[in-house]
């Protein structure tokens, strides 16, 4: 009965995605999933399947019930934060201006010049502002929290980066993630296997989305460039042995497996930055390296006290 339910849910969303509906709230909203006191609807799904859908345009290759389960996983994970954060609201918050100059950021990066043109371009993509704002001011709190809670933690050996910094080539890689969280051995040979033959039909992006537990997975498990000399040294030599486009095995990691692609590499561009200002810029990237961690340690503890059902 409960598979026959979780079908119906399915098929409720499929039909959405295949309506051209300019009023999405005429369509009848029902409750997915709830999270403690807090629901996932039908709508809350569609938003974000939209919203991952702009961040990953990879991700349309996905069949809809891969589709249904990403964006559920991604909000399960969204409502965490925000039932944990409302524990907190005395203590954190947010200034509007450095909400505002989030938000800039993020729209200037797509060379769009204003807010209102930024507002036309979301709808345009069937999404809603503000829909779009709470889910930056979710993320940006939960940030402020794991710094607050965690920063005093960090461990960052100066002298070892500046030895790094002397005694390597500056070569910086393109990486993506898959963080997978830990569990008994025979189950973990399954989820790997499951995992790679995801990254051979879907691609490692949409593998993420999929799987991966990391904040990055919204992202299709992308996180950028990086310097070869801020990773460590272990991840640094399993990356040095791989050819562009290749990935490790899975690496134990306090937060669970992690798993790396190679996506590019290139040689830092010559710069006249001194070597006090490269150790501050490593400082600073180990340092958020280090709080993305603690960020995925500390969500997978706070879920095994909240109370997940789905309707």
């Amino acid at each position: 009965m409960k598979n026959i339910v979780s079908i119906k849910k399915i098929i409720l969303i499929l039909l959405i995605l295949f309506l051209n509906i300019k009023n999405l709230y005429a369509i009848e909203n029902k409750i997915i999933v709830r999270v403690n006191n807090e629901i996932v609807t039908s709508i809350d799904i569609l938003n974000e399947i939209n919203y991952l859908k702009l961040l990953n345009p990879q991700i349309q290759e996905l069949n809809n019930e891969k589709l249904f389960e990403i964006s559920k996983n991604s909000l399960i994970r969204e409502k965490i934060k925000k039932i944990y954060l409302l524990k907190l609201i005395d203590e954190i918050s947010l200034e509007e201006k450095y909400l505002n100059n989030l938000i800039k950021n993020i729209y200037s990066q797509k060379n769009i010049k204003s807010l209102q043109d930024y507002k036309l371009y979301l709808k345009n993509n069937n999404l809603n502002y503000n829909y779009l704002k709470n889910k930056i001011t979710i993320e940006s709190l939960w940030n402020e929290m794991i710094f607050q809670k965690f920063n005093s933690k960090v461990k960052i050996n100066k002298d070892r980066i500046k030895k790094e910094i002397l005694n390597n080539p500056e070569e910086k890689l393109l990486l993506s993630e898959i963080l997978v969280a830990k569990s008994k051995d025979n189950e973990m040979k399954l989820k790997f296997n499951q995992i790679k033959e995801d990254i051979q039909k879907e691609g490692f992006g949409n593998a993420a989305l999929i799987h991966s537990i990391s904040d990055s997975a919204n992202k299709g498990g992308k996180i950028g460039w990086i310097d070869k000399n801020s990773l460590n040294k272990l991840l640094a030599n399993k990356l040095s042995k791989l050819n562009i486009g290749d990935y490790t095995d899975p690496i134990l990691t306090p937060s669970g497996y992690l798993i790396v692609k190679l996506e590019n590499k290139k040689d830092s561009e010559e710069s006249e930055e001194n070597i006090e200002k490269k150790i501050e810029r490593l400082v600073k990237i180990k340092t958020n390296q280090q709080l993305n961690q603690f960020s995925n340690i500390y969500l997978n503890k706070l879920k095994k006290d909240v109370v997940i059902n789905e309707i």
